[in-house]
C-alpha cells in the first residue's frame, strides 16, 4: 500500500473514532484519547507491515543468489525484440539475421 493512500484511510478512520467515541462518551478529551490510542497502534501496525514486506524481499533475493543452478535469463537481441523490424530486416538482408 502506498503511504499516501494509508494516510486517507488512517485520517478517515481516525476521524470515524473521534465521532464514534464522542457520540459514545460525550467526552471530548475521552474522544481525543481514543483516537490518538488508535493513531498510535495504526502506525504500530503499518510500521511492523512495512517491515515485514521488506524482511520478506530480503529472503527472496537472498535466495535467489545461493541457488547454483540458476542460469541467466536469454535475453533476445535487439533485433529479434519486434517481429516486424526483424521481418524488413531479414526482407532487406537476409544474411545479416540467422
Amino acid at each position: 500500500m502506498y503511504f499516501p493512500q494509508f494516510l486517507m484511510g488512517m485520517a478517515a478512520t481516525l476521524l470515524v473514532i473521534l465521532g464514534w467515541t464522542f457520540a459514545s462518551t460525550g467526552s471530548i478529551w475521552a474522544a481525543l484519547g481514543w483516537t490518538v490510542l488508535a493513531a498510535v497502534v495504526l502506525q504500530a501496525g503499518y510500521f511492523v507491515a512495512v517491515l515485514w514486506l521488506v524482511h520478506g524481499e530480503a529472503r527472496v533475493t537472498d535466495e535467489a543468489k545461493s541457488s547454483d543452478g540458476a542460469s541467466p535469463a536469454k535475453l533476445p537481441g535487439p533485433f529479434e525484440r519486434d517481429g516486424i523490424i526483424q521481418a524488413v530486416i531479414s526482407l532487406l538482408f537476409p544474411k545479416l539475421l540467422p
